[in-house]
């Protein structure tokens, strides 16, 4: 939705329970975040790390890059 926020959580390294881990959506209205929800998840399975996700960026046509600096990679996300 236009005016919401895409905020990539790389996750916890001191805790004894993991947090973060994941790509969440900040609802926007009036200049206030009104809520938040998990828009991307599965970087972390239990304890075990799968992916830290760090940055996104949208290019021109909409697709949706992000970045994993534990996994090495990548992802592109599109509306296909």
């Amino acid at each position: 939705d236009q005016g919401d926020i895409l905020v990539a959580l790389h996750g916890s390294w001191n805790s004894s329970v993991p947090v973060g881990y994941k790509i969440v959506k900040l609802s926007v209205s009036g200049g206030n975040v009104t809520g938040s929800e998990d828009f991307i998840s599965g970087f972390i399975d239990g304890k075990e790390v799968l992916g830290r996700p760090v940055d996104l960026i949208f290019d021109r046509t909409g697709y949706l890059f992000i970045s994993d600096d534990k996994a090495g990679l990548i992802y592109l996300l599109s509306n296909n």
